[in-house]
């Protein structure tokens, strides 16, 4: 059971991350902000996942002198 709870969390993380990276490319280039939708065709994951990852996943602070 906490195999998954683990598992769970590491997706929602890595989805967030790509999350994040389409809407820089979006900002980037002045386009409007991407629909559930939109970041559902474009990263491959289901819109519910989408949206679980926003509300549950986490990005960690990286330092910049690593």
């Amino acid at each position: 059971m906490m195999t998954n709870v683990v598992q769970s969390k590491t997706i929602h993380n890595c989805v967030l991350y790509l999350i994040l990276e389409i809407v820089a490319l979006y900002k980037r280039n002045e386009w409007p902000s991407p629909t559930i939708r939109e970041l559902s065709h474009k990263i491959g994951y289901s819109e519910e996942t989408i949206l679980e990852s926003l509300e549950f996943g986490k990005i960690e602070p990286v330092s910049i002198l690593q």
